[in-house]
Parts: C-alpha cells; structure tokens; sequence
C-alpha cells in the first residue's frame, strides 16, 4: 500500500521541497559550509526540524498557524538573509546600497544579455572549518548511503504492512481528528499526547499539498526513513568509519528479529522516534558542539531549540532521556571543558523552565491538573510492545545485550585511557547504553517499559554499529584508512545485516497489497476524492467511522439520512433547482455539487449492515431512474463508491480549472 503513487507523493514532494530549500541557501549565502554532504545534511536537517517545530507552536500558541502566514515568515527569513543586514550599522543607508547593487545588477545581467542566475550565483567561497571537510572519496560515500539506506528502510517497513493494525482504527482516526483540529485550544493537555509531532504532520501535508489522512499515514514511514539516516551519521561520526554507520543503519532497517519493534505497528507513527531524530544529534552535538556549522556565541540559542522541541515532542525523551545523557556527559567533560557542558546544560534548563511555564500558564488557565498530564506523558496506556517476531523473548535478549554491553565498556575504557578524544563518544554512548539496559530490568511501575522499548529500537542499532567499530580496531589490518579498507569494511558489515536479514526477516513479509483489505480500499478511494475535488464542494455518505475524514474538507451524510431523507431532498431541489428566490428562502434543501456514496461488497459483515447496503444501492438505483448524473467513480472487489453529479463540473479541480 504505501508503494502506491497516492502515498508516496508525500514523501516525494517533501524531498523535492527540501532540495529546494537548500538551493536557495546555496544562492543566497555569501560563503558555503565546509562540510558537505550528511555531514552537512543532518545537522541541517535537525535545526530546520527543531527551528519549524518551535516556530509553528509560536504560531500556535498566537492563534496564527496557517499555511500564508507560514509562507510569508519563510519569504522574509530569505529577504533577511540575502540582505545580510548588519544591524550595529544604520540600517537605511545598507537598504540603499542593497538597492542600487540590486538595480546595477539586473542592467548588468539584461546589458550582456546573461540569465540572472548562473555558475557564480552556485560556486561560492567557502567557510574555513578545520577538520569538518570530507575528501571526494568519503563525501561520494555519504551520498550514495545517504540516497540507499532511507530507501530500503521504507520498503522494508512497508513489505509489513499486511500485518498493519493501525489503519483507519480507533487511535488512528484520534490521531486524524488531532491534526485536523490543531490550535491554540486544541493543544493542551492531550492525555499522552505532547502533540509536537502532530504540528509536524499537519504542517507536512500544508507544503506537500495532500490531505491530513495521506500525511498521517505516510509519516511513520518517512520519519522512520530519515531515523535511519540520523543513526548512520551518528555511528559514522563517532567511529570515524562508514562500515559500523552502515551496520547501525541497516540494522534498525532489517533486524526486526533483535530489536523490540511491533511488525503489527509499522503504519503508525511514533513521538518518541520523532523526538530521537533531533535527539540523537543533539546528544552528539553535546559531546563535540563543533559540529554545529554556527558561530559559538550561537550555539547555546541552538541548544535551548533543540531541547525545547524535544520536550515538546515527547515528554518521556525529554524528562528521562536526555537527563540521564547529561548526566553522563557532565562527568566526563565538567573538568576539561565545564564552560562548554554548563552550555549545554543551562540550556537544556532554560527548555525545561520555558516549557514548563508555558504549560504552567495554560493549566491554570484550562484548570487542568499539570501533575497528571506529566504523569500521562512518562506512561502512555497507548503504546504496548509485542514482540512475536524476536529470536528470543526480549527480556533474555536484552541481557545478552547487557553482558556485551559490559564487556565492549571496559575495552572502551582501555582505548579511552590511551586515545581520549579518539574514544571519548563511544565511551559515553556505552555507558549510556548500558544504564538503558540495565532500566528494562527495573519494575514497570516505576518505568514504562512499552516507551522504553521505543527507545531502545533506535539504541540498540547504535549499539551494534559501536561494537563494530571496537572489533574492526582490535583486529585491524590496516593501520590507516583507504579505499580498500573501506571497501572491505563496508561490504564486510553489509554482508553481516543482509546475512541476519535472510534468515530472520518476517515471514509476514509481502508486497502484494492488492485489495487484501477494506480499509485500505477505503482510504485510497478517499485519498483519490480528496486529492481531485474542491473542499466543501461535495459530500460524502459513508459509516460514521469515517465522520473524522470530513473534518475541516467536506459534507458527511450517514447512511441513515442518505436513505432516509436525500431522495426527498433531492426531489425539492430538483424541482426548484433554477428558483432563486426559493433557494434563498430554503437553503436546507440545495444538494452538495457532487455526492460520494461508498457501498461495501464484503460478505463478512453483519446482517443489519447488509441489510443497510442493500437499502442504499436501492436508493442509488432510484436515482439513476430519475435522471440522475449517477456513475461508478471507484471499484474493487470490495468496495465501490458511486458519484452523483448535482452540478455538473462543479466539483473536480481539473474540471474547473480546464
């Protein structure tokens, strides 16, 4: 299902967005970033994530969310950096310099008769930073992994989607009804729910121009797409190797069989994965802040971004996570580098009291307990883990983890002792490790183990990608890095995950989605009406299930009216359909441009439904006797959706266009 072209555009077209934004910094900057590639990418990736997600609560927050105001902030966040204004300078006497460099320009480029954009507006001088360059080789590296690995993981998750439970059930249409009724009303105190991520998938379906039900559904793939990537990177960077990254990546692509993850989930997305994505940057960030690409003076207003995103995405990430980070963190660098840690930590409390006093406010404002909503948040009765597909239960696989766990620290500690800048992250990402595993043995009561569970899906890839690089070190043959080693690296560490992979990837497996299911019937033929019709300009006549799919887009009759009362109204409308006066007097009885009316062909059902379909094809029938535009828009062996014209082009968006 999600290889069908109505669930891939998303996906697509936020890509597509992307490379644009990224070619518009490279024309508009003055100088370039000496870091290229993912190692440009993924930084940048996590500031604009964290800086849109701050912004849009902002806009949230004021009442102000929507798509022009969204535009228009972007319009003059470009303006203001292609004017690269120096604001301790009188700021008219640089417009007018901007002005008359801007209309010599345009006389310039029409005089010699040159487009206004060519190679000098691309090739620009570049920033010195010492260390952060990649050679040709590397970068070519980056970016072959940076296009395959997002790739196999959405397929690889999708190829499980026979087994999705997710799609068009309870929480899924709770979900839909949150994005579609986001504001500042609606925000608050959600039980569970921090609604960060919420703001990102409504805000994803604005840009890439499809419905809210298209982004929700698309969005656990794609953000488990892009957690990939980010853990690659991660690995890469603090093993200084892309064999270990591309293990790491694959391994939360492919192993399902050693990682805690529901094969019954996949669909569904996940606050804590979306908090990770900027979270686990950031916790590199915090070791060595000189991979940030901003002046230092900036780097502690980055700092209090990324904490505050992170704690509005995901409260049990943000309060319990990330402490136990610093913690670690602050011990290793608070004597060689406390300025730099207290950074960090000034930081993160500066979220912390932020979030907490905006939170604060509203509660006594809804009178809503804020203890409570804390509580709901570190404990979600929504998330449960079900590990059928695991070699082993989970709780004897995660003390095998344990002991190597264990065993890999106290190599680290050598290493570390020997090389401490060389060794210095890994040693603070096992320790790190090795307190979640030793969380999972701690009593449910006091911990969550389902949202630990989530966590450890990203961790353990990680810990697998470490645990390469010590071993790749203790018995490396080369003594310096070079294109054959990493060759032999990177296919040794793929051959490694594609060998697991064959013998353990699940069974359940399939890419054959062919109207194996109702719902996914169901939710392609409402993509297709949604993507192709005007709002408000038709109705739909469908189970009152699917009432959360016409919030905010369109009319919905349920089947008891449509077959109750339309044929009525449609009688009066009709007769008096070219009366204006009448109409005005009874605007009750004008009929939606188009209706939509979905009849289900499944024989499983209960004899009162059947009873209810068989009485709506009647009424259908009816109209078509009468005269009526009616034609099948959507068939399958499961489902067939009628269209009923009452205004012929007047619904569909090619129609009135052309």
């Amino acid at each position: 299902m999600f290889l069908e072209p109505y669930l891939l555009a998303g996906p697509l077209r936020i890509i597509l967005f992307f490379v644009l934004i990224l070619l518009i910094h490279r024309i508009i900057s003055a100088r370039v970033s000496a870091q290229t590639a993912l190692n440009f990418l993924i930084p940048t990736i996590t500031l604009i994530l964290a800086s849109v997600l701050l912004g849009g609560f902002i806009l949230v927050l004021t009442n102000t969310f929507d798509l022009f105001v969204i535009i228009c902030i972007a319009i003059a966040v470009i303006s203001l950096t292609f004017m690269n204004l120096n604001y301790r300078k009188p700021i008219r006497d640089q417009l007018q310099r901007i002005y008359t460099r801007t209309i010599l320009y345009a006389v310039i480029k029409l005089e010699r008769r040159k487009s206004f954009l060519d190679r000098d507006n691309i090739i620009k001088p570049t920033y010195k930073n010492r260390g952060e360059g990649l050679s040709e080789y590397h970068k070519n590296w980056q970016l072959a992994i940076g296009f395959l690995l997002p790739i196999i993981t959405y397929v690889s998750r999708s190829s499980l989607f026979s087994e999705d439970v997710f799609t068009l059930s309870y929480h899924w249409f709770k979900k839909l009804n949150l994005i579609n009724d986001l504001s500042f009303e609606t925000w608050f105190f959600h039980p569970g729910e921090m609604m960060g991520d919420y703001l990102i998938i409504n805000l994803y379906a604005k840009i890439t121009s499809i419905t809210n039900a298209e982004a929700l559904q698309s969005f656990g793939l794609l953000e488990s797409a892009l957690l990939s990537l980010v853990i690659y990177w991660v690995v890469y960077k603090i093993s200084r190797k892309h064999a270990p990254g591309i293990l790491a990546g694959l391994s939360f692509a492919l192993l399902y069989s050693f990682l805690p993850m529901n094969l019954d989930l996949v669909a569904e997305h996940k606050s804590v994965f979306t908090a990770l994505i900027i979270a686990v940057p950031t916790m590199f960030f915090g070791i060595y802040p000189q991979s940030f690409r901003f002046n230092r003076k900036l780097i502690f207003g980055w700092f209090v971004v990324l904490f505050t995103t992170i704690l509005i995405l995901d409260l049990f990430v943000g309060l319990l996570i990330i402490p136990l980070f610093l913690f670690i963190l602050f011990f290793f660098k608070f004597r060689d580098n406390l300025k730099q840690v207290s950074q960090v930590i000034f930081a993160y409390l500066a979220s912390v009291s932020l979030i907490a006093v905006i939170y604060g406010v509203a509660a006594l404002i809804k009178q809503e307990d804020m203890g409570a909503f804390i509580v709901s948040n570190l404990f979600s009765f929504d998330a449960y883990t079900y590990n059928s597909s695991l070699i082993l239960p989970f709780k004897e696989l995660i003390y095998y983890y344990q002991v190597a766990a264990v065993v890999f620290l106290v190599i680290t500690i050598f290493k570390y002792l020997k090389k401490p800048h060389k060794w210095l992250a890994s040693l603070i990402f096992l320790i790190f490790l090795n307190i979640l595993f030793g969380l999972y043995h701690i009593d449910e009561v006091l911990l969550d183990l389902d949202l630990l569970s989530q966590v450890l899906c990203v961790f353990i890839p990680i810990f697998f990608g470490i645990i390469l690089n010590i071993v790749v070190n203790l018995i490396a043959i080369f003594k310096k890095q070079s294109p054959l080693s990493t060759i032999i690296e990177v296919v040794s560490g793929a051959a490694i995950i594609l060998g697991f992979a064959i013998y353990t990837f699940p069974q359940e497996a399939t890419f054959n989605f062919e109207s194996n299911k109702t719902e996914n019937n169901v939710f392609e033929a409402y993509a297709k009406i949604q993507s192709e019709n005007l709002p408000y300009s038709y109705a739909i006549v469908n189970s009152l299930p699917y009432y959360s799919f016409s919030n905010n887009d369109h009319y919905y009759y349920n089947y008891d009216y449509f077959n109750e009362n339309y044929i009525q109204r449609d009688r009066r409308f009709n007769t008096y359909r070219n009366n204006a006066t009448y109409l005005l007097n009874n605007p009750d009885i004008i009929l939606p441009e188009t209706l939509f009316v979905f009849v289900y062909e499944d024989t499983t059902e209960k004899e009162a439904f059947k009873a209810q379909q068989s009485l709506t094809k009647e009424r259908i029938e009816l109209l078509k006797a009468k005269g009526r535009a009616v034609s099948v828009y959507y068939n399958t062996r499961l489902l067939k959706v009628y269209k009923v014209e009452n205004r012929p082009r007047s619904s569909n968006i090619n129609e009135l266009l052309f």
